[in-house]
């Protein structure tokens, strides 16, 4: 049984038999919460055609949309893993299948599984390592080589599909104004990468993009790849 997602696709048999029974299918909507900020995961979530946004909330209840999570991976690995409420909010950005499965399950398997074990480690070092890239890519670049990079990694995690997000939340992944990412997308739109409308944008010209990309879209995929965490 295929399920879309690559980290149950590629899942040890053993694993897989262990865990299948316990997963359910589940669709998602836009804005969605799946983990609310500083409780204990109950739920973990594999999407499939579905993306889900990782959010700081702050006591203003402004919210600052700071990673994606699309077929590659799960919803709340690092609390889970680690027996501690999670830090961020996960939400749905865009709608479609995710397979939810109990927290309570994967941590009784991953403590019984190397393979499984080894697995979740590779996807945890992944997401940190995005992380510090991208926390230092926003410190030295400038914006529309970011956008560029942004663009490219959001097209990976469900290839073939129109990237949707607003200015709003493209600024706050990568910490900018609304204003200087604006920019950026009309440049690219009018160099010939990218169509942007309305929250919609789609990739005209990928090796375009990943000329006008900065460098560390490269050394993130090269070592996503080197992890073996991505379809």
């Amino acid at each position: 049984m295929a399920f879309d997602n690559h980290f149950l696709d590629s899942l040890d048999p053993a694993d897989l038999e262990a865990l299948s029974p316990h997963l359910r299918p589940m669709e998602v909507t836009p804005g969605q919460v799946l983990i609310e900020q500083d409780r204990v995961v109950s739920e973990v979530h594999f999407p499939a055609d579905a993306q889900l946004a990782n959010l700081v909330r702050f006591s203003d209840g402004w919210a600052i949309e700071t990673a994606v999570v699309g077929r590659e991976g799960l919803s709340g690995l690092a609390p889970v893993m680690a027996g501690v409420p999670c830090g961020w909010e996960v939400a749905a950005r865009i709608p479609g299948t995710v397979h939810v499965l109990p927290a309570r399950v994967l941590m009784e398997r991953f403590r019984v599984s190397e393979p499984l074990l080894n697995q979740l480690l590779r996807l945890s070092y992944v997401y940190q390592m995005q992380a510090v890239q991208h926390a230092a890519c926003n410190a030295v670049h400038t914006a529309l080589p970011r956008v560029a990079r942004w663009l490219l990694a959001a097209s990976d995690l469900t290839p073939g599909e129109d990237v949707r997000l607003t200015q709003e939340e493209l600024a706050g992944l990568l910490g900018a104004q609304r204003t200087t990412v604006n920019e950026a997308a009309n440049q690219l739109r009018d160099r010939g990468a990218i169509r942007y409308s309305r929250g919609v944008v789609r990739v005209l010209d990928r090796p375009l993009l990943e000329r006008l990309a900065c460098e560390c879209y490269a050394m993130e995929r090269g070592r996503i790849e080197g992890a073996g965490v991505m379809p």
